[in-house]
């Protein structure tokens, strides 16, 4: 939390305006992306909790519409 005030106080800002809580983030590491040849891209993604959160609803919304549609199509058989 001290480094995010250093921040702030070099910015000239308040705190709140720039500061992000670790806990509502999801921290991938280590998504190595091999490309043609010797290169290799190194990527770190840090989502929103609230992404993760979102697409999970949706997925089990997905899932559900899925599994419908395979009693439906069952009944015809």
């Amino acid at each position: 939390m001290q480094e995010w005030k250093k921040i702030a106080d070099t910015l000239d800002v308040p705190i709140e305006e720039i500061y992000e809580a670790d806990e509502n983030m999801v921290f991938i590491f280590n998504d190595n992306e091999h490309a043609t040849g010797n290169i290799i891209n190194n990527n770190n993604y840090n989502i929103p909790l609230s992404v993760w959160e979102s697409q999970k609803k949706y997925i089990n919304k997905l899932e559900a519409e899925i599994e419908s549609l395979k009693a439906e199509i069952a009944k015809y058989k």
